[in-house]
């Protein structure tokens, strides 16, 4: 009797292994099946940025090419270097007499601005008398004011 009980109870045994085995060979395949779906999507996706990275090499080709096209339309002349010297010193004289003049201007603002300071004007009546915007007013004290510091 004792080894019919042994007997029943690895037959019980094995019924339990039997049935284990099956089910962890399930889920092995289960997740063997979800590897090879991400490993397609991976293959699908590389194949499309190739695609997207071939398009976008042809396309910085060609912009390449038309920027070639037209810096050659577009050469640079050379020009006669005595002529081109003439004008720039003419030019670059009119730019040191506009210079001259703007800061004889706006020392003259400023010595205004500071005149009427003195007598006791606001910012806002000293704008008002001069035309002039009440933050530039404030501007022009604190620039001057720091420049002859």
């Amino acid at each position: 009797m004792l080894s019919v009980l042994l007997n029943i109870v690895g037959l019980i045994f094995i019924a339990l292994s039997l049935f284990f085995i099956n089910k962890i060979s399930q889920e092995e395949k289960d997740i063997y099946n979800e590897i090879r779906l991400i490993y397609n999507d991976i293959k699908d996706y590389s194949l499309a940025i190739d695609n997207t990275l071939d398009s976008f090499y042809e396309l910085v080709q060609t912009n390449l090419k038309k920027i070639d096209n037209l810096n050659s339309k577009n050469r640079i002349i050379e020009i006669d270097d005595k002529a081109t010297n003439k004008k720039n010193k003419q030019i670059n004289k009119i730019f040191e007499d506009n210079d001259e003049g703007f800061k004889d201007s706006s020392e003259s603002l400023y010595r205004e601005i500071i005149s009427l300071r003195e007598i006791g004007f606001s910012n806002e009546e000293i704008a008002k008398r001069l035309n002039k915007g009440v933050r530039e007013v404030e501007i022009i004290i604190k620039m001057w004011g720091n420049i002859n510091l």
